[in-house]
């Protein structure tokens, strides 16, 4: 037998052995409710570990590109993370060196800016705004 999923299999043979061991102590009780449920899911699992086409996964989930950068920024003198694409993150070091100042005072700004927003939120929007301000017709279709 070939299970290309074996990590599933132990997990099912794993469980099995657990409600084996329950039904045997629901038995010992005379808990007949129990005892029932107990051998529906034996027998569920016994059945799926019969068939080997049950495990066979039917292709490799594909993994999303990470997109999000995390770093880390003080707001109000306390260090927090912050995950924004890297465009974002580029947008504020241009941001930070036309302003002359740092990418936490920035961050500081758009939390006291948008204080009802996530600071993620906050950030986005701030730039956002930024870059619109300052570069009105690239939004407009010519």
């Amino acid at each position: 037998m070939n299970w290309q999923d074996r990590q599933g299999m132990i997990a099912d043979l794993n469980l099995r052995i657990e409600l084996k061991r329950l039904a045997d102590k629901a038995f010992d009780r005379d808990d007949g409710p129990l005892m029932a449920i107990l051998e529906v899911a034996i027998n569920t699992l016994d059945e799926r570990l019969a068939d080997p086409e049950a495990y066979a996964r039917e292709e490799t989930p594909r993994k999303r590109p990470v997109t999000l950068i995390c770093r880390n920024v003080r707001i109000k003198g306390k260090r927090t993370s912050v995950k924004l694409e890297n465009e974002f993150w580029q947008a504020l070091e241009l941001m930070a060196g036309e302003a002359h100042c740092t990418i936490d005072d920035l961050c500081d700004a758009a939390r006291r800016r948008f204080e009802a927003s996530s600071l993620t939120s906050a950030i986005r929007v701030f730039v956002l705004n930024s870059n619109m301000a300052s570069q009105p017709s690239q939004l407009v279709p010519a």
